[in-house]
Order: C-alpha cells, then structure tokens, then sequence
C-alpha cells in the first residue's frame, strides 16, 4: 500500500470507504470540467472508479496509481493525483500525470505539494524516467501547477481537443530524471 506524505498532505492508495468523498469529486460539474471523460453520474459509476482503483493497487503488476490526497491534519479527502504508466522499459518507464481536487481546496497550493511527493516517489521507486502531463490551454490553473513543478513546456497543440462543441489548444509539459536531479540538486525542491 502506497502512503506518502508531506508537510500537510497523506498520499495514499484507496480503501472503500472513500467512495462517498470521491463520488462528491467526480460527480461535481465544475471540478470535473475539464475531465469529462472521468466524470461520474451516479454513485454505482463512482463505486466503479473505486473499484478500479483498489484493484490496481493490489495488482502484481501495477501500472496505474490512482491515489487519494488526504489533508493531514483534518484527515479530509482532498482530491485524487495518480499516474498511469504510458510506455514501460527496463531503461525507465514513462508516466502520465493527473490530478483534480474538491473546489474548497482550490488554490492552496495542495495539487503541487502532492505532485513533488508522487513526482519524486515516481523517479525514486517506479524506474520513471519521463513524467507527461498536459490540459487545455484554457485550463490555467492547471498548466500552472505544471510550472509551478518546474516541468518543461513541450508542445502547444493547436486546436487539437474537442471541448464543449469546439477544438480547443492543448498545451503538454514534461519532466525528465536528469531534469529532476537538477531540480532537487538546487533545492529547488
């Protein structure tokens, strides 16, 4: 079982009796904005994120980390972070980065605070070698937990994601080991 923390947050793997919190996440329109694809409409389609989530987590070989972000001190959910493995190698794997947390926690700073713990555990325990994220270039405070992360901005896709009856830009950013030992060599983490 997969339990990080750092100074205010419990990264950890799912246990059941997140599903009333999760279904709050996944089901709410204006969290779930930019994810419609993830988005719940009852509670049996959250209790199957759930599901998948636990099942991952015990899986001999697991290839997603979908995990809960618990504030430490209340001990209240907080949102999901996880990674997906996109390629695996015995040089390193690469990951997809993702996270989406309850509107009440918006702007504390918790989604970046969680990624460098997962970030970090990632390059130290899961032979990553590349971790990828990206959002629509509209998603500004999305992009901007990217480079608060000190990820390099790869690409900007142009009108490249259906969204909302529209193509919208997309924007990608990425972080390599190398680029993360010289980020944690600085102190800048």
């Amino acid at each position: 079982m997969i339990n990080l923390y750092s100074d205010r947050l419990w990264i950890r793997d799912h246990v059941g009796m997140d599903l009333k919190a999760m279904h709050e996440l996944l089901s709410s329109t204006k969290a779930m904005r930019y994810l419609p694809e993830i988005k719940t409409r009852s509670i049996d389609e959250s209790r199957e994120n759930l599901r998948v989530a636990l099942n991952e987590a015990i899986s001999p070989s697991r290839g997603k980390f979908f995990l809960a972000i618990i504030e430490r001190e209340t001990q209240t959910y907080v949102g999901e972070i996880g990674l997906a493995a996109t390629e695996t190698s015995e040089i390193g794997n690469i990951f997809n980065l993702g996270y989406f947390i309850k509107e009440s926690f918006w702007g504390k700073g918790y989604v970046t605070e969680a990624a460098k713990v997962l970030i970090e555990y990632a390059f130290n325990q899961l032979n990553a070698h590349k971790i990828e994220t990206g959002c629509l270039k509209e998603n500004t405070a999305s992009e901007r937990v990217m480079i608060k992360l000190e990820m390099i901005r790869e690409a900007e896709l142009k009108e490249h994601v259906l969204f909302e009856g529209a193509y919208r830009d997309r924007v990608e950013y990425r972080l390599l080991k190398s680029e993360f030992k010289i980020l944690k060599g600085s102190n800048h983490w």
